[in-house]
């Protein structure tokens, strides 16, 4: 999970060359990738896969390459990062354990 983090990290910083739709573009990856950041980050907390304090390591690095490279305004980052953190919140806490435990354990491999 840790090395998934950091490949995201590595991939939001890489920077990447767009055309003629580069806002479109890049509003589209940034959401995408803040997406997947924070349900990553959050399904690593809800499983006990990383500490909060590691979880929140990787997540200042997501923002700051988010910003950087992607051109996200801070403010905005957050108000995503929330919505998407609070999204995957609400569908964790409609599973059963069951699920949660299968997701959980899928997620070590």
């Amino acid at each position: 999970m840790k090395a998934a983090l950091m490949i995201l990290a590595t991939l939001m910083s890489a920077g990447m060359v767009f055309s003629a739709h580069a806002d479109e573009a890049k509003a589209a990856i940034a959401s995408g990738a803040i997406n997947m950041a924070a349900n990553m980050n959050e399904l690593a907390l809800a499983c006990g896969h990383m500490s909060s304090q590691d979880v929140e390591t990787g997540r200042i690095k997501q923002r700051d390459a988010a910003i950087k490279d992607l051109g996200v305004a801070p403010v905005s980052y957050d108000k995503m990062y929330a919505g998407y953190a609070s999204d995957f919140k609400k569908k964790w806490g409609s599973m059963t354990l069951a699920k949660q435990k299968s997701t959980c354990d899928q997620m070590k491999r």
